[in-house]
């Protein structure tokens, strides 16, 4: 590039232009370089001033840049800051709606805070509940589900009391035998009149032959016909003596019904007037708080029982003796009411010797049948039900002749007459070639062995025991002076002598229940029961059975077809929730209690007509098939898994607090979740694994998954026998509690999981007042362990230890030890009692 100068002397800079020779001048010569740019000639590309602008220009653009850049990071770390402090420093969402309240009191005023949680857990979560719920006297344990028992008995007495115009038949009619119970002055006035009407019509005279008061009474001309006295007493009162009888599920078909005779099971019809819970083994399904019969056996025959149970021989003769008094009592009324002690010639010492001796016969017989019934306790050796052998009325007959002859007694026909006989009130007819009847090996045993006891027996002693335990049933629903002479003698036994009756109007409340249960459901009845409570308690049963169908995929001791069977029974699992759906329809429970006819002014009379409809229809349904009706009353505090049925019942009152309307997911399934669960995986315990999708006991699980279950169970055996009441100095029975615990154990795992699934579903719940410090998993373990919280006497421990479900204490103790994330969310030191370096898990 060359410099060159114009004529006005100003510089530019571009390149040098030249011409040709022959070029002609065509244009002036250009002035200045503004002027060649114009002619365009040249095209400018910059000048110093300009370059000098534009690279200030960029560097003034990339400061204002980072300058910005800078600032929207400093704005960021501010925003971060005052985010994380924000959400740091955040008002907690806390619950404050009355269920919720209601939840943290009770939750607060039973928590032990001196007590560690990975220490005793059960100690941490009830240390103090029972500072804040006494034990009444009337009950010898008290928990959570006495204590709502005992408010539904209220809530029913209160109802009970009010108009009831307007409301279906049967529940004007509950009312009615409520006000029947608490009439005491018509009691009193009627004395012991309705039960020798009663005795009569069942052939029994009105004081027992054997202690006959006459001095010419001829014993050896004597006869009495027990068979036919015996049929009466089954189907006027509903009740077993000598035989047992009923109309059973078929454990290898649930479809149908069958006979099916043994050992008495039902020896006491009547409602009990101590509100004991009732402790019986129902063959066919399971409960979640207390094994069930069908119907509570006498107080006094059940607590001789328990009698002979204990160590100390002083004790056992003294509550013998006190039994011994109380039946001789029993009869002295029944002569003095009767007029035969005016007849009689004797004194009053001596009339007194001649019923103790009387007394003496009565015992002495109830302890040899005892012996035989007890050598046929079936409740070890689950398979000996279920593989009941079927015979013919003849072919038990024969069996029984022989045994008898053997024994030196003289046969007679029974067991064919007894059936026809009972159902001689029923619509059925009996084909005795096909229609064969349930017998097991020990209670064909007993049937046979009873038969030659009696056959070498006087007829006085076996009308004697007959005629005790049919009056004693019936005279605790009698004159004040009866109901006091039971109190007294219960007292003595169970309380050494201090009063722990129950209010008449309670007892009342809880007869009536027992009677007609879902009339008096109408107490508790709520008609939005099915638009909110149920599909939330639906909503739960199908997480349940998801979480179990979860667990039961990562099983690897089930093989892929037994899974898919356990796949097959949970879906078709049914639930019974709250009440029938046909509850609340028009009619229908007019249809439920058909045939039933009760006064204001006859208490026993309306018991007893109640039992023989309910006689009737359970013999009537022989020829029909299985309906799967509910298990139980909506008033009951109990939950069932029926194995025949494969069919979960939660009653109404279950769908309260304290189980269930907590205020929060994570209590409600802690609670209810877990019961839920418990009953869910009863399907699949030691005993109800055994039945199939139907309800039929059919072998579906592999043999290799058996054995190794059964190699599992073991575990669960050896933890919980090591659990010791220090009070007894005794152990659990963990192969009797097997199934139970292992319900336990599989129910918490699911609910836990089913919570979880549902936080996830629907977010997180808020904090429980008082309880913020908790999160959800924790909150969801104190409320299963609270579920347990309660009191017991040394004598209630001890029946405990009888019992098919654990102690309280270790019903909440051993799941949650077997439960990893119990201890990670409350984090227990490895080695710590709830966080053993062993667990037992099945599901």
């Amino acid at each position: 590039m060359h410099a060159w100068s114009g004529e006005g002397g100003g510089d530019i800079m571009g390149p040098t232009v030249t011409r040709t020779g022959s070029a002609k001048a065509s244009t002036p010569p250009l002035k200045n370089g503004s002027d060649l740019r114009e002619s365009g000639y040249l095209i400018a590309v910059g000048s110093r001033t300009a370059r000098f602008r534009r690279q200030h220009k960029n560097k003034m653009l990339l400061i204002i840049l980072l300058f910005l850049l800078l600032l929207l990071l400093c704005l960021a770390i501010v925003m971060t800051v005052l985010y994380v402090k924000q959400k740091k420093h955040k008002p907690v969402r806390v619950c404050e709606t009355r269920e919720c309240l209601r939840s943290a009191a009770n939750l607060a005023l039973s928590i032990d805070k001196t007590a560690d949680p990975c220490n005793d857990f059960y100690q941490y979560a009830c240390g103090n509940w029972a500072e804040d719920h006494p034990r009444p006297d009337a009950y010898r344990s008290y928990d959570w589900f006495r204590d709502k028992q005992s408010k539904v008995y209220t809530v029913v007495r209160d109802f009970l009391t009010r108009n009831t115009t307007g409301l279906p038949r049967p529940v004007r009619q509950a009312k009615d035998i409520y006000a029947a119970c608490m009439d005491t002055e018509t009691l009193d006035k009627l004395g012991l009149k309705p039960v020798l009407e009663i005795l009569e019509s069942l052939g029994l005279p009105s004081v027992p032959t054997y202690a006959n008061t006459t001095e010419d009474f001829d014993y050896d001309t004597y006869n009495f016909d027990w068979i036919e006295t015996v049929i009466k007493v089954k189907t006027q009162l509903g009740m077993d003596v000598l035989i047992g009888f009923d109309v059973f599920t078929d454990p290898r078909n649930s479809s149908v019904y069958r006979l099916v005779m043994g050992s008495p099971e039902t020896t006491n019809p009547f409602p009990s007037m101590h509100n004991e819970n009732k402790k019986h083994n129902r063959k066919n399904g399971r409960s979640f708080t207390f094994s069930t019969k069908e119907i509570e056996e006498t107080i006094f025959a059940t607590n001789e029982r328990y009698s002979k149970t204990k160590k100390d021989d002083e004790d056992d003769v003294k509550t013998n003796h006190i039994y011994k008094l109380f039946y001789a009592e029993l009869m002295k009324l029944f002569v003095i009411e009767s007029g035969n002690l005016k007849s009689s010639n004797m004194n009053e010492p001596e009339l007194d010797q001649k019923l103790l001796t009387a007394s003496n016969e009565y015992y002495s017989m109830y302890n040899d049948l005892y012996e035989l019934e007890s050598d046929n306790d079936t409740d070890s050796d689950e398979n000996a039900y279920l593989n009941i052998p079927q015979y013919t009325a003849d072919e038990i007959q024969a069996h029984t002749d022989l045994v008898v002859e053997t024994n030196n007694g003289t046969a007679v026909p029974i067991w064919k007459r007894y059936l026809e006989g009972v159902f001689k009130i029923s619509d059925v007819t009996l084909d005795y070639d096909n229609d064969k009847i349930l017998v097991s090996d020990l209670d064909l045993k007993y049937m046979a062995l009873m038969a030659a006891l009696l056959a070498n027996m006087p007829p006085a002693k076996i009308e004697l025991f007959i005629w005790v335990k049919v009056a004693e049933v019936m005279a605790a629903h009698t004159t004040t002076e009866l109901r006091l002479l039971f109190q007294r003698s219960y007292e003595e036994i169970h309380s050494h002598g201090r009063s722990n009756s129950v209010p008449r109007s309670l007892q009342c409340a809880s007869a009536v229940n027992d009677l007609m249960g879902m009339a008096v459901s109408y107490a508790i009845a709520d008609p939005h029961f099915f638009n909110v409570t149920k599909p939330k308690v639906q909503t739960m049963l199908h997480e349940m059975k998801n979480a179990l169908a979860h667990l039961v995929g990562q099983a690897k001791w089930m093989d892929d077809n037994t899974k898919l069977a356990t796949y097959q029974k949970i879906i078709q699992m049914k639930t019974l929730i709250g009440f029938p759906d046909w509850f609340l329809e028009e009619g229908r429970l007019e249809e439920y209690y058909e045939g039933i006819d009760v006064k204001a002014d006859a208490h026993l009379k309306n018991m007893v007509n109640i039992i023989q409809v309910k006689i009737k229809k359970g013999l009537n349904k022989f020829r029909e098939g299985n309906n799967f009706t509910w298990a139980t009353d909506p008033t009951e505090v109990n939950a069932y898994h029926t194995f025949q049925e494969n069919t979960i019942t939660v009653p109404m009152v279950m769908l309260q607090h304290p189980f269930f309307d907590l205020g929060l997911d994570s209590l409600n399934y802690g609670s209810l979740g877990t019961v839920l669960g418990h009953e869910i995986t009863h399907g699949f315990d030691n005993f109800g694994r055994k039945f199939d999708k139907n309800g039929n006991y059919l072998p579906w699980w592999s043999n290799e998954t058996v054995e190794s279950f059964v190699n599992m169970t073991q575990c669960f055996v050896d933890q919980y026998s090591a659990f010791e009441l220090p009070e007894l100095g005794e152990h659990v029975d963990g192969k009797k509690t097997l199934g139970e615990n292992i319900a336990d154990n599989g129910g918490v795992r699911e609910a836990l999981a089913a919570l979880k699934h549902h936080l996830h579903k629907h977010g997180p719940e808020a904090k429980l007042p008082g309880f913020e410090h908790m999160t959800s998993e924790q909150l969801f373990f104190l409320s299963y362990g609270n579920l347990w919280c309660g009191i017991s006497t040394k004598d209630s421990l001890q029946a405990d230890l009888e019992d098919e479900h654990s102690p309280q204490q270790f019903r909440a103790r051993g799941a949650l030890q077997n439960n990893e994330e119990f201890a990670r969310a409350f984090r227990c030191p490895p080695g710590s009692p709830m966080n053993p370096r062993t667990r037992c898990i099945i599901f």
